[in-house]
């Protein structure tokens, strides 16, 4: 039986996946991508922390968008500006 964290796990796989589709829509539809996460994904309001050197406030964004704990989204933020 899954435990509570592989279960928010895999509903937040299935919330990203339906970002993604609802992106492809907006493209198909010539509208662009939807204000709310820049290409690759990552939620906008992060990468914009991250580009004016705000990694707290990246960390702080990041958890509040996947609900996940500090040290995940600490160094997912560190990741992701890594690739920035």
């Amino acid at each position: 039986m899954p435990t509570d964290q592989e279960n928010i796990a895999e509903l937040q796989r299935q919330v990203r996946r339906q970002g993604e589709l609802i992106d492809a829509l907006y493209r198909h539809l010539g509208l662009g991508l939807l204000d709310t996460t820049d290409p690759t994904g990552t939620p906008a309001d992060v990468t914009e922390a991250l580009r004016a050197g705000d990694t707290i406030g990246a960390i702080k964004l990041w958890r509040q968008h996947t609900g996940v704990g500090l040290k995940e989204a600490k160094d997912a933020v560190e990741a992701l500006a890594r690739t920035l």
